[in-house]
C-alpha cells in the first residue's frame, strides 16, 4: 500500500513540475540566455578594449617613429583611444614647436585646455605649455591673463605658473612683481627643489 501511495506522490509532483515549467520555464531560459549573453559581451567588450588599446599603441609608436609624426599623428587621430589620442595631440603640439610653428603650437595646446572632455590636470598642463610656446609677439597682458587661475589656484602646476608668470613680468620690465613672485616660489610648500633653487637663484639677481 505505501509504494502505491508513494508513487501516487511522484506523480503529482512532476504534474505540479510539469505545470510550474509551462508556466515558468520561459522565462528561467530568458534569464538563463540573458546571463550567458551577458558574460559573453562583458569578454567580448574586455578582449576588444584590449584589441583597441593594442592597435593604438602600435599607430602610436608607428607615427612617433616616422620621418613626419606630426602628419601621422593627425591623420591617425581618430583611429587611437582616448589616452594615446590625448598623447598624439600633445605630441603633435610639440611637433609643431620644434618646427619652429610657435602659433601652430600654441593652438593646438589652447584646444586641448579648452576640451571639456580632457582631464583637469592635463588640460592645465595644455595651458602652460600654450604660454610657454607663445610667439613672441604675443602680448604679455593675454598670457598673465592665462596664466593667473593656476598661478593663484593650488594645483601641481602653481609653482611653473608663477614662475612663468614672473619671467612675463620680467619681460615686461616689472621687477618688482617678478620678485615678490618669485619669493611665493621660494616659500611655497610641495614646490619642487629645482623650480625654488632657480627662483632663489634669479631673485638673488634681481636683489642685486
Amino acid at each position: 500500500m505505501a509504494d502505491i501511495f508513494d508513487e501516487i506522490d511522484e506523480e503529482l509532483k512532476q504534474d505540479r513540475a510539469k505545470q510550474v515549467w509551462a508556466r515558468y520555464g520561459k522565462y528561467v531560459v530568458s534569464a538563463a540566455v540573458a546571463v550567458v549573453l551577458g558574460v559573453g559581451a562583458s569578454q567580448g567588450f574586455t578582449a576588444w578594449k584590449q584589441s583597441q588599446a593594442e592597435a593604438s599603441a602600435d599607430l602610436y609608436s608607428q607615427a612617433i617613429a616616422s620621418d613626419d609624426a606630426v602628419t601621422m599623428l593627425e591623420a591617425g587621430l581618430g583611429d587611437l583611444t582616448d589616452g594615446y589620442a590625448l598623447l598624439g595631440r600633445f605630441q603633435i603640439a610639440a611637433g609643431k614647436a620644434g618646427d619652429g610653428d610657435a602659433a601652430a603650437a600654441e593652438g593646438v595646446y589652447l584646444e586641448i585646455a579648452a576640451d571639456a572632455s580632457v582631464d583637469a590636470l592635463y588640460r592645465d598642463a595644455a595651458t602652460l605649455l600654450s604660454v610657454m610656446n607663445a610667439p613672441e609677439s604675443s602680448n604679455s597682458s593675454d598670457l598673465q591673463d592665462r596664466l593667473e587661475p593656476l598661478a593663484n589656484g593650488s594645483g601641481p602646476w602653481r609653482p611653473l605658473a608663477l614662475e612663468l608668470s614672473a619671467a612675463l613680468d620680467l619681460k615686461a620690465g616689472d621687477r618688482d612683481a617678478a620678485s615678490a613672485k618669485l619669493q611665493e616660489i621660494i616659500e611655497l610648500e610641495g614646490a619642487p627643489p629645482e623650480l625654488r633653487q632657480r627662483a632663489a637663484q634669479l631673485a638673488r639677481v634681481l636683489q642685486s
